[in-house]
Order: C-alpha cells, then structure tokens, then sequence
C-alpha cells in the first residue's frame, strides 16, 4: 500500500507539468474552473486538489491519477486484464448494434424524404 503523498509532493508535480507545458496558472485554473488563487494554493502545496480537480488534470496533461499522487503508475497487483476473447462477445454485440443502428438511420432516412415528398405535393 501506498503512503498519502504530501501536499507540497503533489503541488510540486502539478507545477511541473504546467511548467513543461508551457501555460500560466491562469490559463490551467480556466480549464479546472478554479479560481488563480486557489489553483496557486494547490500548487504551492497549501491545499490538496479536490477529487474532481486531480481528475481533470489528469485528463488535460493525458496522465494517470496514480502518477499525480504518487509520481509512478501503480504497478499490476495481479488483476488480470481482459483478454481478446474475453473482449470477443463486446465487439460482436457492438459491431451488431452499429448495424442495427444504421438499419434504423435508413428507415428514418427513407420516411423522412417520404414526408418531404408528401408536402411537396
């Protein structure tokens, strides 16, 4: 198990990737809908992000959760990722929802210009 990084650890490396990136604090505040002031809280480690702050930090600079937290992905506990044939039934359900979607999508096409012809007339 994984010690609770300190506030300071985690602002550090938030910095950072706004640093290699290149963009104010302002400008990444926008993106979080946070206030300047409370994203340089969180920054100089005076603050810990909110759930929904690390989440979408994660998401913008494409890292994981773990890595903000703990600087390092978290390595596999043994759970096992699904394998393709596992994965075989989804993507056979899928591939059969998209057609059966695009079946419907020509249905309504063809009563849509039924309906234009009708008022045309």
């Amino acid at each position: 198990m994984q010690e609770i990084p300190s506030k300071k650890t985690i602002g550090e490396r938030i910095r950072s990737l706004r640093i290699e990136n290149g963009f104010s604090q302002s400008f990444i505040a926008g993106i979080l809908d946070l206030s300047r002031s409370n994203y340089s809280q969180i920054e100089l480690g005076n603050q810990y992000p909110s759930f929904n702050t690390l989440h979408n930090i994660a998401r913008y600079y494409s890292k994981s959760y773990e890595w903000l937290l703990h600087g390092s992905e978290i390595q596999n506990t043994g759970v096992q990722e699904k394998s393709p044939a596992k994965l075989e039934p989804i993507l056979k359900e899928l591939e059969s929802n998209i057609r059966t979607f695009e079946a419907c999508l020509k249905t309504l096409e063809h009563e849509l210009s039924t309906i234009r012809r009708l008022n045309q007339a």
